[in-house]
């Protein structure tokens, strides 16, 4: 970079397509970017909890990330950090009227609305598709209170709203408690200590919105959304969990595809089979689980 050298094969590509005028190659390369995020030395040591590094000017605050630590260092002469990624920094994006500012101070330099930190972070289905088009169908899942286990298997709806999220991003947490809690719904938890999920193949990617919003009318506008929902949404396409990074859609009376299933996780951290959605009838086919006094 100039007034910097270049420290990484990164940073060289992200200086040349700058220099080219090559936004959208700009923008990819960040999308994938590690971020430099300026904190103090009692932050860094556990005694204080880190500050967002801002900069403000007349038109409002920024965010200040950098693409490496050696940038950091030219611009702020502060040594000690933390290191994020474009989807961490969006699960605890502090203000959506805030902008992120790429490298303040150096030549090559991005200022991004909150909307488009959003939608670099957190893509919307069809387009993960189209970045990855060997995945295949995404798998989501929804966390089940009884009345929707009833409204299922005894009213026989096959159709499903409100919000789900992205299977992949929980695959690590087998603890009930724990996957409620990172989903911001402590209620799912039942009696003996255990969650219901559905779970099914996103068909029709497009049905499946990322929503990109706010609390009221001002943040929507902010990240350019379209949905506006009480706190502690964030909308910035991810659930209102600063330490996670969980994909969100939001779905109105969604077709089941067939071979969905309700699961049951225990509080032992095991899964069980509940029932089976049968496409070809429109059916939920119930499993038969052995009590556990007779599975020993």
């Amino acid at each position: 970079m100039k007034g910097q050298e270049a420290i990484s094969a990164f940073e060289s590509e992200l200086e040349a397509a700058f220099a080219a005028g090559e936004l959208a190659r700009c923008l990819s390369l960040l999308r994938e970017a590690d971020f430099a995020l300026p904190i103090s030395a009692e932050a860094a040591a556990g005694q204080e909890r880190p500050a967002w590094a801002t900069v403000t000017d007349d038109r409002r605050t920024w965010l200040a990330a950098f693409t490496s630590a050696e940038a950091m260092r030219t611009v702020t002469g502060v040594s000690t950090y933390r290191v994020t990624s474009l989807p961490e920094l969006a699960a605890g994006w502090p203000d959506p009227r805030w902008g992120l500012l790429v490298n303040p101070g150096l030549p090559v330099a991005f200022p991004l609305e909150s909307g488009t930190v959003a939608r670099l972070a957190v893509p919307s289905m069809a387009q993960d598709l189209v970045l990855d088009p060997e995945a295949g169908l995404p798998v989501v899942q929804k966390l089940l209170r009884p009345s929707g286990i009833h409204a299922l298997l005894v009213d026989g709806e096959a159709r499903v709203s409100g919000y789900c999220h992205h299977a992949l991003d929980v695959a690590h947490i087998a603890t009930p408690s724990v996957l409620a809690h990172a989903l911001g719904e402590p209620d799912a938890v039942t009696g003996d200590g255990s969650v219901n999920i559905l779970r099914w193949y996103a068909a029709g990617p497009a049905l499946y919105r990322t929503p990109y919003g706010g609390v009221d009318e001002n943040a929507m506008t902010a990240v350019a959304g379209w949905v506006v929902e009480e706190p502690p949404f964030i909308g910035l396409g991810l659930v209102p969990n600063v330490n996670q990074v969980i994909r969100e859609y939001k779905i109105d009376a969604v077709g089941l595809t067939h071979g969905a299933v309700i699961v049951e996780l225990t509080a032992e951290g095991t899964e069980r089979r509940r029932a089976v959605y049968d496409g070809d009838t429109g059916r939920w086919l119930l499993v038969y689980v052995k009590p556990r006094e007779e599975a020993t």
